[in-house]
């Protein structure tokens, strides 16, 4: 059985659900917003505005959620590769995808399921891409650590100091 939202709040116009949204985050309370929306010519419930309060708010938190996670990933790549940044960021944005289609089973008309799938797909072939770049990065720094060790052999250079090249310049140790 659809749990499919028939708020009255989510189907007046977008202007009115903007002010009402604005009163939620200052926390008026729901008769004021009711008795507001009365006065707009708008008959409106109180439980109604409860339901898409509690809902509203809920998606706020969800946002929270995604900026505290999207701090933490920002942290925890600082200094890596730009490819590890855009990796976590794809995850990231894939299950808020994934989210918003479950939250969609609830109101159907709100989410744009096409949408979501196509954000998905390119996802998909951004990691692709990322994925090449990476296999294409590894190829050259072993074909470039091979030619250290190359020079490095007719110039007599200790392993020692041949590590330490290619530990600082590739990340590479043979």
């Amino acid at each position: 059985m659809s749990r499919r939202s028939h708020s009255k709040v989510r189907h007046l116009p977008k202007e009115l659900r903007e002010a009402v949204d604005d009163a939620l985050l200052r926390g008026v309370t729901y008769e004021e917003i009711v008795d507001w929306l009365k006065r707009r010519g708008h008959e409106v419930s109180r439980s109604s505005v409860g339901r898409y309060g509690k809902d509203f708010h809920k998606r706020i938190e969800r946002l929270a959620q995604v900026r505290e996670q999207t701090k933490a990933i920002v942290e925890e790549v600082a200094g890596r590769p730009a490819t590890e940044m855009h990796e976590a960021a794809n995850l990231l944005a894939v299950q808020q995808i994934f989210e918003r289609l479950l939250d969609a089973r609830d109101d159907i008309e709100e989410a744009n399921i096409a949408d979501l799938i196509r954000a998905v797909a390119q996802l998909e072939r951004s990691a692709v891409k990322r994925e090449r770049a990476k296999l294409a990065y590894k190829k050259a720094a072993e074909t470039a650590a091979k030619k250290i060790g190359e020079i490095a052999e007719k110039e007599n250079l200790s392993p020692e100091v041949l590590d330490r090249i290619k530990r600082e310049v590739y990340g590479i140790v043979d």
